[in-house]
């Protein structure tokens, strides 16, 4: 996977910052990385007679990768049946997939091959998946953890700059205080990227004079 790590440096600094009495400046660095989508969701519906059982349709789906852990939900539809020339109720089984994209072709391979297994079969059920969208995995966002230590050394970077100009130069950390963020978004589905990102405010003695 490609990353590209996209640096931010701000900094916050006052009149007092500078002052004799309080010789210290503060400044705030930041880091995102940017994070490509890893993991396709697809959604599969089974279609059974209004009777069918959960069991039923556990036992058509055997061999394939949808368990229990993935069901969804089952609602009411109904549909046209050309054979007997009427409207019947049906029930509509829902079950979500959570793939990896080197795993696609193969579970879109068996996924079509169960649709044409039920049909064969001859007992009212029928198959449909589609693609909902993208996420990152939990896999690839755990080695986006933050470097404390990298970010202390660009807020240093920028903070000798900041005392430079004032003939000063920079002395031990006084005090510091950050935020990570290392998770999806809302409901865990984009069709881009992710952006964690990092945030350490830095408060560092200033020496000289």
């Amino acid at each position: 996977m490609h990353r590209r790590i996209v640096l931010t440096l701000c900094f916050l600094l006052t009149p007092a910052a500078l002052a004799a009495q309080d010789r210290t400046v503060t400044v705030t660095a930041s880091r995102a990385a940017t994070v490509a989508p890893d993991q396709t969701i697809v959604t599969v519906s089974v279609f059974t007679p209004a009777t069918a059982s959960r069991d039923e349709v556990l036992a058509a789906l055997q061999g394939s990768p949808i368990t229990l852990a993935n069901f969804t939900s089952v609602y009411t539809t109904s549909s046209y049946n050309a054979a007997i020339r009427a409207t019947e109720e049906q029930l509509a089984w829902t079950f979500t997939l959570t793939v990896p994209f080197s795993s696609m072709q193969a579970t879109t391979s068996q996924l079509t091959g169960l649709q044409l297994a039920m049909t064969k079969a001859g007992k009212g059920m029928s198959l449909s998946f589609s693609l909902r969208g993208t996420q990152t995995s939990a896999q690839a966002l755990a080695g986006q953890n933050c470097s404390a230590a990298d970010l202390i050394a660009d807020a240093r970077t920028q903070a000798q700059k900041i005392a430079a100009a004032a003939g000063l130069s920079v002395g031990p950390v006084v005090a510091a205080s950050g935020t990570s963020v290392v998770t999806p978004p809302t409901g865990g589905f984009s069709s881009g990227t992710y952006q964690p990102s990092c945030t350490i405010t830095v408060k560092f003695a200033l020496l000289g004079l």
